[in-house]
């Protein structure tokens, strides 16, 4: 059969509780991450919870984090710097009270708006890296557009994400190809269809 995410579902997924009502026959993702990343992916049993988790996505409250490691040490420009407060009014998933300060890019792709907010989290030395170093961020989309944070990341940031194959320029960055993308959704953040 074929290696997708849904054909192997019914096999990692327990079965809902006899007697649930609505169950769909097999377990069904609400939403998709690009192949290459890795993390999180919601799946709905019933169908009522299908429905209410694809209605949160569309329309837009869901927010997710990803991690992810970019070749290089991105610029911190002051006129794009945010507090975390104001992170948090833009409905950002963020501690209020955190006093770490996020990277904002509001630059559109595919002529819609495209907003994500980002910070670095750590540094470290590569030799195969633009300037020697790799860095670790965290990324926040606000919007969710298709390849939105590689785009961005590599676009706007010039850092593309390590093992970008697609947005990575060529060059000196084919050298951190070969172990996939480093890319992975690991927080998402909802109101659960059941207990709330």
């Amino acid at each position: 059969g074929l290696m997708t995410v849904r054909a192997a579902l019914p096999f990692a997924v327990a079965p809902p509780k006899i007697g649930t009502v609505s169950t769909l026959r097999r377990p069904q993702p609400v939403h998709r991450l690009d192949k290459p990343t890795s993390g999180l992916l919601l799946v709905a049993k019933t169908k009522p919870a299908m429905v209410n988790l694809s209605a949160q996505f569309r329309d837009r409250k869901v927010r997710k984090t990803y991690t992810a490691i970019v070749n290089g040490i991105p610029q911190e420009p002051a006129g794009s710097s945010l507090s975390t407060k104001e992170a948090y009014l833009m409905g950002v998933d963020v501690d209020p009270e955190d006093s770490s300060n996020w990277q904002l890019i509001d630059h559109p792709l595919d002529e819609q708006s495209a907003v994500t907010i980002w910070r670095a989290k750590d540094y470290m030395r590569s030799l195969k890296a633009d300037d020697n170093y790799l860095t670790l961020v965290e990324l926040k989309p606000k919007t969710g557009r298709y390849h939105q944070l590689r785009r961005h990341m590599a676009w706007v940031c010039e850092r593309p994400i390590v093992g970008d194959t697609e947005y990575d320029g060529g060059g000196m960055a084919m050298q951190l190809r070969g172990n996939g993308l480093f890319l992975c959704s690991n927080r998402v953040t909802l109101e659960h269809p059941y207990y709330n």
